[in-house]
């Protein structure tokens, strides 16, 4: 008995080679990772961006300047409305002089100074002044920034950092107005004093 077989045999077919155009790689395993990447760069520039807002709008630094006025003005001791501006700014109305660790810790004595509350930060606020610059006072005690004019009541004819002994800092027929925290003397005069 013979065991070949005389059936026909086929023989195997052949498998095309795929094409070598490896840029346009659709696999999921590529995609996967792409995705992944997305993101994670996503991630890291929202909660970036997000610890620098808290940051940079929550905290305030000494020598900061603001626009500063109570909330509710029949009670100045209580909560205050804060927004930073630059210095130049005439709506710079005050400059952080010290921020407090608590409402108990008081401001220095000597100068003109508003201790208040922003949020949760205490500090001490002084009145943005730069020297050749105009100033009403307002009945809140803020030194509003003016055009200098012959009316002008203060003008700030000199600045001086530091604390120099009393009377010796200001030309003659201004007057001193020190702060202990900065250490800072600004002499006021009216308009047309050199």
């Amino acid at each position: 008995m013979s065991t070949e077989s005389t059936d026909p045999v086929e023989p195997p077919a052949t498998v095309a080679p795929a094409p070598e155009d490896a840029e346009t790689d659709e696999s999921p395993k590529n995609n996967n990772w792409l995705k992944f990447v997305i993101v994670g760069v996503l991630a890291v520039v929202l909660v970036g961006g997000g610890v620098w807002a808290l940051t940079a709008l929550n905290s305030t630094n000494v020598g900061d300047c603001v626009s500063a006025s109570p909330k509710d003005v029949d009670k100045p001791d209580g909560e205050w409305n804060i927004s930073s501006k630059s210095c130049g700014d005439a709506a710079a109305t005050h400059k952080v002089a010290k921020v407090l660790k608590s409402a108990e810790d008081p401001c220095p004595d000597e100068g003109i100074y508003e201790q208040m509350k922003s949020g949760s930060e205490f500090m001490c606020l002084m009145p943005n002044l730069a020297e050749g610059n105009c100033y009403t006072s307002s009945d809140d005690g803020a030194f509003k920034k003016e055009a200098c004019t012959t009316e002008s009541p203060v003008k700030i004819v000199k600045k001086v950092n530091g604390l120099p002994q009393e009377g010796t800092a200001c030309p003659e027929g201004s007057s001193e107005l020190r702060f202990t925290e900065p250490a800072e003397v600004y002499c006021m005069g009216v308009h047309g004093d050199s």
